[in-house]
């Protein structure tokens, strides 16, 4: 066999936190599964939900908390472990009527479930049901803009509203005012650690926290960390995990002077590495994978080598969020389920932490769709059962190679090589990973035909079949 040899370096053993102290548990093994709460499910007996929010005519809108719950175990079934939340806070008399209501994303306050989700009740049993299952719990914060907040703190702090940019000239204004804010968003940020349990925070248009030259997410990040920290020593088993990743649609160089900015955040989501495995964000044109397996490498290389200012930051890859099209959209002909396969085993072997977003386990398309706009057309309805053998097969597949990285560190913490067996007709990628820590070794095999592979040290050959990757441990 013919090799091609590119070493990756493991990353920084730890991930360091504000304090310089290690983070527990390791960060990088994340496999988050993202809900869209007013489409995703409606549980009987729960909250109302909303009748109307910013997506594709004839979807649900009226999801609530306890169809979340209800969901819970085929969330587990996926083999992930976290769910991340859109915002569930109080919207109701905000700005922008009910349709941007129902987002969550302009709160009128921080610290009230939205009543049309839920109540206080629903979401600690969601809470405590989901890290009965394992699963963490990540919510969604908007720490640069909100929909109307009056009122205090419950320790007294007051946001500071004043109209303001942020340090992007391209971003616009929020009016959540730093430093004046500062305190009273701490306290947001640790209430709901010490208050229900969660275990992080997804980070709404991060980049508008940097403000007048200073990235705030520097104290903000500082303050969950203290939290988790006293609460780990407290022997607490939950709401220790402070995990903190920003949305900033830019690419390396514009979340390194962004977010990552200082060592304000040290986790963005990797929109470069989605768009060059899954597609465009908001053109339905290109599947990804344009250079077919190189772009495998891109992707799996360490941070630095792609533009990032560190090793030790985490970008978050993901194949489709609440912002565009799914992945889906962008599978075109024969192949399609497994060309899925084949982007959810990308996502599967990706050290550091990845996100999941709800339906895309069932190959749901938004493209077909009437109503929606470019930046909401995904948020349609969700449903937690096969309609056919195929989504079943894609849904089995995603659960299989889930487990198979939660069992093995070097799936999600290894470093890599990369060998290019030189088979006719077929572009084939063999990735051995290696974990220092745990004396793991995985092999993933990519294909884009079907092979049957001679591998050094294994007695038989390896099937391969197009586009449907498989996964070997070594040790």
């Amino acid at each position: 066999m013919k090799k091609i040899y590119f070493m990756i370096f493991a990353f920084i053993s730890g991930i360091f936190g504000f304090n310089g102290k290690a983070q527990s548990p390791d960060q990088r093994n994340l496999a988050l599964y993202q809900i869209m709460v007013a489409s995703f499910q409606h549980g009987d007996g729960g909250a109302v939900g909303y009748k109307a929010m910013w997506g594709p005519d004839g979807h649900r809108k009226d999801g609530n908390l306890r169809g979340i719950i209800n969901a819970l175990p085929h969330i587990k079934s996926l083999n992930v472990n976290g769910i991340w939340l859109t915002p569930i806070f109080d919207s109701t008399d905000g700005i922008g009527g009910e349709k941007l209501q129902a987002t969550g994303y302009f709160t009128t306050n921080y610290f009230k479930i939205d009543p049309k989700f839920g109540t206080e009740s629903d979401f600690r049993e969601l809470v405590q049901k989901a890290h009965e299952m394992g699963l963490y719990v990540i919510l969604d914060g908007v720490f640069g803009h909100h929909g109307g907040v009056t009122l205090p703190s419950p320790k007294g702090n007051k946001l500071d509203c004043t109209i303001t940019g942020c340090d992007r000239a391209d971003a616009g204004t929020g009016n959540v005012s730093y430093p004046g804010s500062l305190e009273y968003i701490k306290e947001v940020a640790t209430y709901w650690i010490d208050e229900f349990e969660i275990d992080g925070w997804r980070l709404d248009q991060a980049y508008q926290a940097l403000q007048g030259g200073h990235n705030y997410w520097l104290e903000i990040r500082g303050a969950v960390e203290k939290c988790c920290e006293r609460r780990r020593n407290d022997g607490k088993k939950w709401g220790i995990l402070g995990y903190m990743v920003g949305e900033d649609w830019g690419d390396a160089a514009q979340i390194n002077k962004g977010v990552y900015r200082d060592g304000g955040l040290i986790s963005a989501f990797d929109f470069q590495g989605k768009e060059l495995i899954s597609g465009p964000m908001q053109e339905i044109d290109g599947e990804g994978l344009a250079n077919g397996m190189k772009d495998i490498i891109t992707v799996y290389s360490n941070p630095m080598s792609r533009g990032y200012c560190r090793d030790d930051v985490m970008p978050n890859l993901f194949l489709t969020n609440h912002d565009g099209y799914r992945v889906a959209d962008h599978i075109v002909g024969e192949y399609m389920y497994e060309k899925l396969m084949l982007r959810h085993a990308i996502l599967a072997g990706y050290s550091g932490p990845v996100t999941l977003y709800y339906g895309d386990e069932y190959a749901d398309l938004s493209k077909n769709t009437t109503g929606g706009q470019k930046d909401n057309i995904a948020r349609t309805t969700g449903h937690i059962k096969a309609n056919n053998a195929d989504e079943q097969r894609l849904k089995d597949y995603i659960s299989r190679i889930f487990a198979f990285r939660k069992a093995n560190p070097a799936m999600w913490r290894g470093a890599c090589q990369f060998y290019s067996p030189m088979i006719a007709g077929a572009d084939v990628l063999v990735v051995k990973k290696t974990d220092v820590l745990s004396d793991n070794t995985v092999l993933l095999i990519f294909s884009d035909k079907d092979v049957v592979l001679p591998l050094d040290g294994m007695s038989l050959p390896v099937k391969v079949k197009a586009f449907v990757p498989e996964f070997i441990k070594l040790k």
